[in-house]
């Protein structure tokens, strides 16, 4: 069977998750994916905001791609290189301001 080609959404708006996670964007689950692409929006008209994205592997380990990255108001980040995820690893965002409102989309790959 072939890869498959995914995307996911997420809105990010509080500093340390709520209680439906929204910090964990995205999961390995039961098998690797590659990460094309991630999309964050600051939808805030005024409001510059800050994010920090990262990988926790199978044993929680946190390893940062990015922290307190600028994200100004009603701008776009995007990261365009590709992050791979094995079995149980969790891409997590978060944004430490905590009044937060950002758009995130996610392309990948499962990889079968």
């Amino acid at each position: 069977m072939g890869d498959l080609l995914k995307v996911a959404f997420a809105t990010i708006t509080q500093a340390t998750g709520n209680s439906s996670g929204q910090d964990l964007v995205l999961t390995g689950a039961s098998i690797a994916s590659t990460v094309l692409s991630v999309t964050l929006c600051n939808t805030h008209a005024s409001n510059d905001e800050t994010f920090s994205m990262s990988v926790k592997d199978g044993d929680s380990t946190e390893y940062f791609v990015y922290v307190t990255q600028s994200l100004p108001a009603a701008s776009t980040f995007v990261h365009n290189d590709k992050i791979i995820l094995m079995t149980g690893d969790t891409l997590n965002i978060v944004a430490p301001s905590g009044s937060a409102d950002i758009d995130v989309v996610i392309s990948y790959l499962e990889q079968t």
